[in-house]
């Protein structure tokens, strides 16, 4: 424990459906979740085989990290800008397919097409794809811990990051850790808005 709160580590492969389970309850009330799945039976079955990909990509290409406590969990990627763009031939987006059905799949595509053209080009950074907390474990500051810990990393290493919030109030947790917003945000069709955006590194900063 640190400060009263579970200490955070690096997760593996042994942690990936503690991670899913995380993600599924912390984003069971997530507006783009909510818009991707309208459906509230089809959400239930379907939002742990959505998250899933994307633990199973990041255990294997970038940074899980995890409560000691298994409360909360945040999957970073690092993005080099100077890479040519991996191409796996539509293998990630016809699981998608397959997994969420044709309608659920076509909403994640305009999300993940949104996203993919407003993605910052410029510099190489860190991306948080998700950070979540069990619904049960909110509001108590656990998300503002387990995002330091990483953030404290690319302060040390002068790294900036970018994530996208998937809400204001997400928004304004981000900007406690230095984040600020790139623009007015990223409106879904008869959907709700998502927030991209942006932290330059703190060098010579700590972790409280």
């Amino acid at each position: 424990m640190t400060g009263g709160r579970p200490a955070v580590r690096r997760a593996g492969t042994d942690d990936a459906q503690d991670i899913v389970e995380i993600l599924s309850s912390g984003f069971a009330l997530d507006p783009p979740l909510l818009w991707i799945l309208p459906d509230p039976v089809e959400r239930t079955a379907l939002t742990p085989l959505f998250f899933q990909p994307f633990v199973d990509l990041v255990l294997a290409e970038g940074q899980a990290h995890i409560t000691e406590d298994r409360t909360g969990t945040a999957l970073w990627l690092d993005v080099d800008t100077s890479a040519e763009p991996a191409d796996d031939g539509g293998v990630f987006r016809d699981g998608f397919t397959k997994t969420l059905g044709d309608e659920n799949a076509r909403r994640f595509f305009v999300l993940d097409e949104l996203f993919s053209a407003n993605h910052p080009s410029h510099e190489s950074h860190a991306y948080l794809l998700f950070a979540g907390v069990r619904r049960e474990n909110q509001a108590v500051g656990l998300g503002s811990a387990l995002l330091k810990h990483h953030v404290a990393e690319l302060d040390r290493t002068e790294r900036p990051a970018y994530l996208e919030a998937s809400s204001a109030r997400n928004a304004a947790l981000y900007r406690r850790l230095g984040f600020t917003k790139v623009n007015d945000g990223l409106s879904l069709p008869d959907g709700p808005t998502v927030y991209p955006m942006w932290r330059r590194p703190l060098p010579g900063q700590t972790s409280t």
